[in-house]
C-alpha cells in the first residue's frame, strides 16, 4: 500500500519501526501548533545569527564558540535554581546515567551541535555566509531522508511532490557552485543528528540544554583559561566583550525553542521550516555584510523556495481538513 495515500498527514501520531516492520520503543509525536509555532521561532531566530557573528569577527570562531558553551551553561543553570526545576534535572541525568546507551546519545547531541557552531561562526568570520547559508539549504533534504527512512513519517502525495522540488532545487545549488561543500555538508549532518538525537533523550527542552552546554563547559573553560586575555585579542574594545557574554542569551532561545519544536511537531515540518533560515541569512549576507552572489544561482533558490509554498500549502490545506 502506498503510505502517501494510506496516511493522510504527518501530524497524527508518529513513531520509529524496526527493521522487521513492527513498532519501535521511539517516541509518539503529536505535532501541534506550539510544536510549529516553535520551530518557526527558532528558524528565524537563527536566520539573524550571521549579524552577530560578523561582528565578532576579530575573534577566532573557535573562541566565540567556547563562549557561547560557557555562557549558556551560566543562563541556563541561573534559570534552573531560580524556577525551581534544578533537582528535576538532577534526578533526569541520574536515570539517563543508568541507561548508558541513553546517556551517550544525549553526550553525542552536545557534540554534534557544538560541530554545527564552530563550522558556521568560522564560515561567516571569513565573509562566507551565502555557504553557510547553502549548508542550511542542504540540510532539510537530509533531514526529510531521516524522517521517511528511520522514523517512518508519512506525508501526502503533494507532500512528496514537494520533496522531490527540493531536491532538484538542491542538486542545482551543488552544479551551479561547482565545488563539492565539504563544510557545508558537515554542517549539514551535525544539526540533522542533533536534531534527530534528541527525539530519543528524555529530557525536556531545559533541561535538554542544560545537559548540553554543561558537559562541554569544563573543557571549553580550560580551553579559554590556557590563553591570553581568555582568548581575546588585545585591544579589543569593552562591546566585544559584552557581546561574547550576551553569547549565552543568544545562545540558549533558539536551542530550547528547537528542544520543544523536535518533541511537538513531525520531523519533516521542520524539515521544511528550516528554508527560512537560510532564507534570511542569503538576503543578510548580500544586503547587510556586502556578499556577492551570482544572480544565476537565485535559480536553483527559487526551486527550493517553490518546495516550501508547496509543502506550506499542504500543511495548511490539511489543517483545514482536519477542523472540518
Amino acid at each position: 500500500m502506498n503510505p502517501a495515500s494510506s496516511a493522510p498527514d504527518v501530524t497524527e501520531h508518529t513513531g520509529t519501526e524496526s527493521v522487521d516492520g513492527g513498532r519501535a520503543s521511539g517516541p509518539q509525536i503529536v505535532q501541534t501548533p506550539k510544536g510549529v509555532a516553535a520551530t518557526l521561532a527558532q528558524a528565524f531566530v537563527y536566520g539573524m545569527f550571521p549579524l552577530y557573528w560578523a561582528a565578532l569577527a576579530s575573534v577566532p570562531s573557535m573562541n566565540v564558540m567556547l563562549y557561547r558553551i560557557v555562557t549558556a551553561a551560566v543562563v541556563m543553570v541561573v534559570f534552573m535554581l531560580a524556577t525551581g526545576r534544578w533537582h528535576g534535572l538532577v534526578a533526569a541525568v541520574c536515570a539517563m546515567w543508568r541507561t548508558p546507551k541513553v546517556f551517550a546519545m544525549a553526550v553525542t547531541a552536545a557534540v554534534l551541535v557544538t560541530i554545527d557552531w564552530v563550522v558556521y561562526i568560522y564560515l561567516v568570520s571569513i565573509g562566507r555566509t551565502s555557504e553557510a547559508s547553502a549548508a542550511n539549504f542542504l540540510m532539510p533534504l537530509i533531514n526529510m531522508l531521516l524522517a521517511l527512512v528511520l522514523l517512518r513519517e508519512r506525508t501526502t502525495r503533494l507532500g512528496l511532490v514537494s520533496m522531490g522540488i527540493a531536491v532538484i532545487g538542491g542538486a542545482l545549488y551543488v552544479l551551479d557552485t561547482g565545488s563539492f561543500p565539504g563544510l557545508a555538508l558537515l554542517m549539514t549532518f551535525s544539526y540533522s543528528g542533533y536534531c534527530l538525537i534528541k527525539r530519543f533523550v528524555p529530557l525536556d527542552p531545559f533541561q535538554s540544554l542544560t545537559f548540553e552546554t554543561g558537559v562541554l563547559t569544563p573543557i571549553a573553560f580550560v580551553a579559554l583559561a590556557v590563553q591570553p586575555r581568555f582568548g581575546v585579542p588585545a585591544g579589543e574594545p569593552w562591546w566585544v566583550w559584552a557581546m561574547l557574554a550576551g553569547c549565552g542569551v543568544l545562545t540558549v532561545i533558539p536551542l530550547v525553542l528547537t528542544s520543544y519544536g523536535v518533541k511537538h511537531a513531525a520531523f519533516l515540518t521542520l524539515s521544511f521550516t528550516q528554508y527560512i533560515t537560510p532564507t534570511i541569512q542569503l538576503i543578510l549576507g548580500i544586503a547587510v555584510l556586502g556578499e556577492q552572489v551570482p544572480a544565476h544561482r537565485f535559480i536553483s533558490f527559487s526551486v527550493i523556495w517553490l518546495a516550501l509554498a508547496v509543502y506550506t500549502f499542504d500543511l495548511v490545506r490539511r489543517h483545514y481538513e482536519r477542523l472540518k
